[in-house]
């Protein structure tokens, strides 16, 4: 039998429950950016590599924009902290 290619809808669930900065690496980082990818005006790029680097870190601030959570003058802006792994988990 032939099946159709399925979207698969678990891709981007995970909970984020650490804090993720320029630099982190792993699972949370992969998972962060297979989320973010999903939304081409949040991270156009859509690399996911596993590595927190330059570009997730304007992906992350373009997310908290979005949400009101951070701003470019906010010292958390492009930070994984505690709101915004909060709205990213509510998300999905």
């Amino acid at each position: 039998s032939t099946s159709s290619p399925q979207v698969n809808k678990n891709i981007s669930r995970a909970t984020f429950s650490i804090p993720l900065t320029r630099g982190s690496r792993g699972a949370d980082v992969t998972a962060l950016q297979t989320y973010l990818a999903q939304y081409s005006e949040i991270y156009p790029e859509a690399m996911i590599t596993g590595y927190f680097g330059a570009l997730t870190e304007k992906a992350v601030g373009k997310f908290q924009e979005k949400y009101n959570l951070s701003s470019q003058s906010d010292p958390a802006y492009g930070f994984v902290g505690p709101k915004t792994r909060a709205k990213l988990n509510s998300l999905q």
